[in-house]
């Protein structure tokens, strides 16, 4: 089935070509014919002078009286011949042969015509061309004409333009017979090339509506990358590539996210069970299987909320454009985390009052994430710093002084629920902090980066574009 949008292209490209091929011939072909009409005009007018000269300088080496029948074999028979005596008498008139039966037309007396050839007549096929040429008295020729001698000093030499209008109007039927057949030639040719050269873009149409119903595995065959054609089909499969890897991720993400809602919605269900299965016979088992439903109840809502988050920046929403002072944030983070991390031993150093703008909630998120991984991944008693500076960027430090990660957690620490040891996953984690530190940061034009030796902590920077004044 041949499809509509690539037939449309097709045509239009078709179009397109004929109209160019069809401007070139007339382009052609008008400059053809308008340099053979003046090459002929002045193929004229040279035959013109040249029979001038030799026809006066053969009457001056003839007999001393030329008789008129004499004057008239010095020009071709195509040609027309007037003399004029010193008076300007017309004296000799001949008209050039003339064919099918066609008039000459009336060529005005010698005193009316410029020094230079004109044309007379409008019919190209009896119009002449002539060139008067005036003698001194002391130069006239003496021609006998009926017995009687004059003195002539005036000629008019004209040839006829029959030949030259037959010569174009060959060139012109010679141009229409060649023009046509090019220009079927052209399509011919056009149609087939196009059909070639778009083949390669139907296959393209062919497997991104495949790929749409649901191929995800097919490509589009590139040919030659370095082609027009090759460039669209190489991006069209690294877009094909990425859609593949965001379904995957998504498809991940969504599983993953069940995963980690699954443990608490069966601790809750279990509770649940224990108490109406009459498995919790007093008081103080109804507090604690409350006590765990609240504390599963509280995670699956911090476990949403983060998925929440994740879904925002995800989307590319707005964040809020002001002006926060990063060291005011971190003091109120640590000064909130004081009461729930008192084993650990938090620090804050800002130098100066450092600004960047951005979305003040988001950016305690960050913080709150990034001390909050550190209480809770390293064991009581473990200083953890924080520091605020400014150098070309606003910089964010967050060291602490754990067990760190290895090579492989640092390549997959910003993952989404990865955790370094999920047998061992900090009571409350999910895996979802650093990635959501990460997204955040990048949201702002930041980075964040990871820096960490086994045994010796773990220090995370972030830096952010400063506020400008």
């Amino acid at each position: 089935m041949r499809r509509p949008a690539v037939r449309s292209l097709r045509g239009r490209l078709l179009v397109g070509t004929v109209a160019l091929l069809v401007v070139g011939l007339l382009a052609a072909d008008v400059t053809a014919y308008l340099a053979l009409r003046r090459f002929l005009a002045e193929r004229v007018d040279n035959t013109i002078e040249l029979v001038l000269d030799r026809g006066l300088a053969r009457a001056r080496l003839a007999e001393q009286v030329l008789p008129n029948a004499g004057m008239e074999q010095l020009v071709p028979a195509n040609a027309y011949l007037a003399l004029y005596d010193a008076e300007g008498n017309l004296v000799l008139a001949r008209q050039p042969l003339q064919h099918g039966g066609t008039r000459p037309p009336v060529v005005p007396p010698i005193s009316e015509l410029p020094a230079h050839p004109v044309t007379i007549g409008d019919d190209p096929e009896t119009a002449l061309r002539v060139r008067r040429e005036l003698l001194p008295p002391e130069q006239a020729l003496p021609v006998e004409i009926n017995g009687q001698v004059y003195p002539v000093t005036g000629l008019v030499v004209g040839v006829s333009l029959a030949d030259n209008a037959a010569t174009l109007r060959r060139l012109v039927l010679i141009q229409v017979v060649a023009g046509l057949l090019i220009v079927v030639l052209g399509v011919a040719l056009a149609r087939l090339v196009l059909t070639n050269g778009l083949r390669p873009l139907r296959a393209v149409a062919d497997t991104a509506r495949e790929i749409g119903r649901g191929d995800l595995r097919r490509r589009v065959p590139v040919g030659d990358p370095g082609t027009e054609i090759g460039s669209v089909a190489t991006a069209l499969n690294e877009a094909f590539d990425q859609r593949e890897r965001s379904e995957a991720l998504t498809r991940t993400f969504v599983a993953d996210a069940s995963h980690e809602l699954r443990t608490p919605l069966s601790a809750v269900h279990g509770w649940a069970d224990l108490y109406l299965n009459d498995g919790i016979t007093d008081w103080d088992g109804v507090d604690e299987a409350m006590r765990r439903i609240r504390t599963e109840s509280t995670r699956m809502g911090a476990l949403v909320e983060q998925l929440l988050t994740l879904a925002r920046l995800d989307a590319h929403q707005p964040l809020a454009q002001d002006e926060v002072d990063l060291g005011r944030v971190c003091a109120d983070v640590l000064d909130s985390l004081r009461v729930t991390a008192a084993h650990h031993r938090l620090t804050l150093a800002v130098a100066e009052r450092v600004t960047v703008i951005g979305d003040a909630t988001a950016l305690r998120q960050v913080v709150q994430n990034l001390v909050g991984n550190a209480v809770r991944h390293t064991p009581p008693g473990t200083a953890v710093e924080v520091r605020v500076h400014r150098a070309d960027d606003v910089v964010l430090v967050v060291r602490d002084e754990g067990p760190g990660l290895d090579a492989q957690g640092l390549t997959h620490a910003f993952d989404r629920f990865w955790r370094a040891d999920p047998g061992r996953a900090a009571p409350g984690g999910t895996g979802l902090g650093l990635a959501i530190v990460r997204d955040i940061v990048e949201a702002h034009g930041g980075t964040a980066t990871l820096d960490s030796t086994p045994g010796r902590g773990l220090t995370v920077t972030v830096r952010l574009p400063a506020a400008t004044a």
